[in-house]
């Protein structure tokens, strides 16, 4: 009915991405960046083009104004849809251009014993561009009116059925929060800035949210006057620590002077992490369960901000090892790791997207950082962010569409959210103008 996404990489002959291409498996569950075949070398994003078309018992209702603000303003920032005459610049499509669908907005009722009509469910019927209904969503009515939770949830179910990735609407992004005069603690909030709650409650300041591949525990690092260390939460049980730094004059060899980290394996069991040993920061493969440390770089430089790839088997990370901050990749099980980013301007903050195409980053220039999307395969850069302003951190949504970001432009770190080709940025959070927020980390589970 559909076309399935399409990817098609044109890989360069370069002694890099051949290696590259030959150890990387293409086995990726689905494609996040077009809705129909196209051919893409770097960067492709397309959305469905759909109009909302309500007929008369939904128009007579006197909630149908607010209510197709609400559906047009869930439609688009899903990141799926665009949509005919959208209040969203970003997500609009003009009248009269030819659309993939059309979802037809109907009202169910029932006659009240006092001879009245009762709305009961709001349906939302896909349908083709002739107007002949696909599937039809229901949503229930309470008193006449619908939670936008419960129409985040259809949403997402018509992104799954067409893209098939489910939608991220509602889903969930941890970060750093900072309020005036207070320690620094790591937060939560979903994609509309609601359900704000803090995740770590304890006397240290906390850094570096990385959420499960389940979304259903969070490592984090805390810094206090004792060291640091690598915090396990599973939200519900009481706080682990994995890993802590020592200074103890005993075994000084044996310490680790600062840990940090991480980034996840699939299976959720171990995690790369940053370990500081004699002076000398490199990264590990740390197994929770067994808490068995495994060495994966040996550099007299600083390695450290590691991101594993979906399939466990590529790692991106931060290194001076070039003279000042750079993104290097390494094969895990091999030795060598090949520099990815170049030039007078440090790279850091690197990120696999979902599907392992893509890596984003941040990068100064002009004395900015700003964000950048990365072909590994080919060498593309495409810059995502532009201004007289920090914009760093990336963090990918779930399905791949979305990259939640910080950026500096009201004069404090604030968290943003934009498509994947840069365009559609909204800030996320509703926090006073003085709170700082960082290090974002994106998962699909709702809180």
């Amino acid at each position: 009915m559909f076309a399935i996404n399409s990817f098609f990489l044109h890989i360069k002959l370069c002694f890099f991405c051949l290696i590259f291409a030959l150890n990387y498996s293409f086995s990726v569950q689905a494609q996040t960046y077009s809705s129909e075949e196209i051919v893409i070398s770097g960067l492709g994003f397309s959305r469905f083009s759909v109009t909302l078309v309500p007929d008369n018992s939904f128009s007579k209702h006197p909630g149908a104004r607010r209510w197709l603000r609400i559906i047009d303003r869930n439609l688009c920032w899903s990141g799926v849809f665009l949509i005919t005459d959208s209040r969203y610049r970003t997500c609009r499509s003009e009248s009269g251009n030819q659309v993939d669908m059309k979802i037809l907005l109907k009202l169910k009722s029932k006659l009240s014993q006092s001879g009245t009509f009762i709305s009961k469910k709001l349906i939302l019927t896909v349908a083709d561009n002739d107007g002949v209904p696909l599937f039809p969503l229901d949503l229930a009515l309470r008193k006449d009116r619908f939670r936008e939770s419960e129409l985040m949830k259809l949403i997402n179910k018509l992104s799954a059925q067409l893209t098939g990735l489910g939608g991220v609407l509602g889903s969930t992004i941890a970060f750093t929060l900072k309020q005036p005069e207070r320690r620094k603690i790591i937060a939560r909030v979903n994609t509309h800035g609601k359900k704000l709650a803090a995740v770590s409650k304890n006397s240290s300041i906390s850094l570096l949210p990385s959420w499960s591949p389940k979304g259903n525990s969070i490592v984090y690092t805390t810094l206090s006057r004792r060291g640091t260390a690598i915090i396990y939460n599973d939200l519900k049980d009481r706080p682990v620590k994995l890993l802590r730094s020592s200074t103890s004059a005993t075994s000084m060899a044996k310490n680790y002077l600062s840990v940090s980290g991480g980034t996840w394996y699939s299976n959720g069991r171990k995690l790369v992490v940053t370990l500081s040993r004699k002076g000398n920061s490199d990264l590990y493969s740390f197994d929770r369960q067994k808490r068995k440390v495994t060495r994966l770089t040996t550099h007299r430089a600083i390695d450290t901000v590691p991101d594993l790839s979906p399939d466990d088997q590529h790692l991106i990370f931060v290194s001076d090892r070039s003279g000042h901050e750079q993104i290097f990749y390494l094969k895990l099980g091999t030795k060598i790791p090949f520099q990815l980013t170049f030039g007078r301007g440090s790279s850091s903050d690197p990120v696999w997207s979902p599907d392992g195409t893509l890596i984003a980053f941040s990068k100064i220039s002009s004395g900015h950082s700003q964000i950048h999307l990365m072909d590994p395969f080919t060498g593309e850069d495409h810059t995502l962010t532009r201004g007289r302003y920090n914009s760093e951190q990336p963090a990918w949504s779930p399905d791949g569409r979305q990259i939640a970001f910080v950026s500096s432009s009201t004069g404090v770190d604030k968290l943003y959210i934009m498509f994947v080709d840069g365009s559609g940025r909204r800030r996320l959070t509703r926090t006073p103008k003085e709170f700082e927020e960082g290090a974002p980390t994106w998962t699909a589970r709702k809180f």
